[in-house]
């Protein structure tokens, strides 16, 4: 009996400990990965002082992590033409800050510096045919109709991108944000997220005449990441108050509308070099859109 006590006790003991111990540790996990919640009502009493608003719903305190992308372009316009195309160029032209390509087919394409590029499949100058001048000054497209004219713009840009293959478990998605009918174009335009994150500065204009892309405009980059690596994040406080920095004294009351993780472009070393970075989209309702390097909280952007 002596004996069933003692085990009885020992037991409740060990319990006792266990539960303490699952305590503790949960406790080291979340203040490694999170910052103390009662410092959000202090970042946000201090960007009250200088008239910005920010609703603490927006503050994550979580500490979080992404995927940096390393690229390599190489051949760049010339694997896209030939891609897009399925015709091999047949006239290079070297212009300012970039080169515009005729294919053997006569589609031409023009490459600029940020991504920046044109399509035009009966070989006019950007500017010259009906595909590049649309007014949206009619309806959208809806249903059945939409579906198809999203596949075909979807698909156009898609495959630019078919031999560049990821590593891991990386998706990227083109995403039609909407369609209008112009007369017999219809206009879709694109956008691009990985990892279902928004790659900024990435948006297509792309017109459509029955199924088939007649002409494309705006800042895309065909190429699929290859090479990845996880980086700690800086977390939205340090954010936030660097963002007071770049407003400085504002004329009134400043309002933080959102704050949302985004990717962006961004050129090392030769300009056939480059990554996709994560960083931290902040919206405000009068002092624009600031996006900053994510990695090492400097202003990447602001619009």
């Amino acid at each position: 009996m002596e004996q069933h006590r003692v085990m009885g006790v020992l037991s409740a003991i060990l319990a006792a400990a266990c539960l303490i111990l699952a305590v503790l540790l949960a406790r080291v996990t979340r203040a490694r990965e999170y910052l103390p919640e009662s410092e959000t009502a202090d970042l946000v009493a201090v960007l009250a002082q200088s008239g910005i608003e920010v609703d603490p719903a927006l503050v994550s305190t979580r500490r979080q992590s992404a995927a940096v992308y390393v690229c390599n372009s190489g051949d760049y316009a010339a694997t896209v033409a030939e891609l897009l195309t399925g015709s091999v160029p047949a006239r290079t032209y070297v212009v300012p800050d970039g080169e515009i390509l005729v294919t053997e087919s006569g589609e031409r394409m023009e490459f600029f510096g940020d991504f920046s590029f044109r399509y035009s499949a009966d070989g006019t100058a950007p500017g010259e045919g009906d595909a590049f001048g649309p007014t949206f000054s009619s309806r959208a497209v809806s249903g059945e109709r939409r579906d198809r004219i999203a596949e075909a713009a979807a698909g156009f840009l898609d495959r630019g991108s078919r031999t560049f293959e990821g590593i891991g478990s990386m998706a990227v998605e083109t995403v039609v944000e909407n369609v209008w009918e112009d007369g017999r174009l219809c206009y879709a335009l694109c956008s691009r997220t990985i990892d279902g994150v928004q790659v900024t500065g990435s948006r297509m204009l792309c017109a459509v005449e029955g199924e088939r892309v007649t002409g494309a405009w705006g800042n895309w980059c065909f190429l699929t990441p290859a090479v990845p690596y996880t980086a700690q994040l800086t977390d939205l406080f340090n954010i936030l108050f660097n963002m007071k920095k770049e407003i400085g004294a504002a004329d009134g009351e400043v309002r933080v509308e959102s704050v949302s993780l985004c990717y962006s472009l961004y050129f090392y070393g030769e300009e056939e070099d480059f990554c996709l970075i994560p960083c931290w989209q902040v919206v405000t309702d009068t002092m624009g859109s600031f996006i900053f390097n994510a990695l090492d909280g400097a202003l990447y952007t602001r619009t």
